[in-house]
């Protein structure tokens, strides 16, 4: 649909240069929130997982949310990273999900 929201993520860090950096050199493929470990995943490359929150009842409501906005949107989401909330993103990534198997 034309108004959807698509779901995301922004990482606020002092380090948001090196960590855009860094993630414009990996293959980024997707954040994932696994309900059940009660996690938030970055994956790249082929193979690569790294964790990147462990989620409390909040934040595991938020990340039922996600989910269900993904698949709405057929696997698309969003990641920024920046300083702060006032600053420009020092990277952006626009990711679509593909189905397991592919």
């Amino acid at each position: 649909p034309g108004d959807a929201f698509v779901q995301g993520g922004v990482i606020l860090t002092t380090r948001a240069n090196g960590l855009a950096a860094w993630l414009a050199g990996t293959e980024l493929s997707g954040f994932k929130c696994d309900l059940r470990k009660r996690t938030l995943v970055m994956e790249t490359d082929i193979d690569n997982q790294y964790l990147m929150a462990k989620l409390n009842d909040i934040q595991r409501q938020e990340g039922m949310a996600f989910e269900e906005g993904k698949d709405s949107l057929g696997g698309f989401h969003f990641v920024s990273v920046q300083v702060d909330e006032d600053e420009d993103p020092a990277g952006f990534w626009l990711l679509k999900e593909m189905p397991d198997g592919l």
